[in-house]
């Protein structure tokens, strides 16, 4: 077994991401600005997978499950041996993230999607759910915008270069609005991987998480947006959900860098927006 939380599917996307990407992630998914990013290379994929890992699973059930058996190895151990020969022996003890939840990428995608309300998300396919999730998530932001706030964030000068690779079939170079700019993201093929860049630096900035990634500067806006039950902040039942719930703000962080490198690097123009809504 490996030593650390292993989210397969999603370490086998991080195989050709940049150092800067994996950096990105990592400050996606971590729990604070304090948690600092390995400094290797080689570690951050693992460091990044780890973060996003525990998120989702909470770490203090874990650390029950695994202290329960290593008590019940212990108490074994010490028991005389007539007792041992009529009682079973318990199982080995394993390392803590045995005692959490297996995930995979469009596990937590399809639970995602799910928290957010959208429709058929245990059926649908995942490039369409990666589309869905980022719609969702602008959408969601503009409406807790004030008027002035959505038309600042619409009209807001971005530089395309920044954003994506060319946009062969849209006639547009240099500075454009934000809006212009999704506009010519959708025409050139680059729907999902600006799309899910601008909803990512809305929900970072939101949440007062810096990105040292390049592609989300300028995608901002000084909104107050939090993914996740809020209503819980305000009861007395708050702490305990904190530390036994997904914190989904992470995650969903988490999901829109993959999202946006899944963009970037696996899927072909002809795969992505258009096609998939047909």
């Amino acid at each position: 077994m490996k030593n650390g939380p292993a989210i397969p599917d999603l370490e086998r996307f991080m195989g050709v991401w940049t150092a800067e990407e994996l950096n990105a992630f990592f400050c996606c998914v971590r729990p604070s600005e304090k948690v600092s990013a390995p400094s290797s290379r080689d570690s951050l994929p693992s460091c990044g997978t780890e973060q996003l890992f525990w998120a989702y699973n909470s770490k203090t059930i874990a650390e029950t499950k695994h202290g329960a058996a290593q008590a019940l190895a212990t108490a074994y151990d010490v028991l005389p041996d007539f007792m041992k020969s009529r009682t079973p022996r318990p199982g080995p003890v394993e390392p803590l993230h045995a005692y959490a939840k297996s995930l995979t990428y469009e596990f937590l995608l399809r639970e995602a999607c799910g928290k957010l309300d959208i429709k058929d998300s245990h059926c649908e396919s995942v490039p369409l759910l990666e589309i869905f999730l980022f719609e969702t998530i602008i959408a969601k932001i503009l409406v807790a915008m004030n008027a002035r706030q959505r038309h600042e964030f619409l009209t807001r000068k971005v530089q395309l270069g920044l954003m994506a690779a060319e946009f062969h079939s849209a006639e547009w170079a240099g500075p454009v609005s934000t809006l212009a700019a999704l506009a010519a993201a959708q025409a050139s093929g680059f729907g999902v991987y600006v799309g899910a860049t601008t909803a990512l630096g809305l929900v970072s900035h939101a949440l007062g998480v810096t990105l040292p990634f390049v592609v989300y500067t300028g995608m901002t806006s000084t909104i107050a947006f939090l993914i996740g039950p809020v209503g819980f902040l305000a009861t007395t039942g708050w702490l305990a959900y904190v530390f036994t719930s997904p914190e989904w703000a992470r995650i969903t962080r988490g999901l829109l860098h993959i999202i946006a490198m899944r963009a970037k690097y696996e899927y072909s123009r002809h795969e992505l927006l258009a096609d998939h809504i047909a």
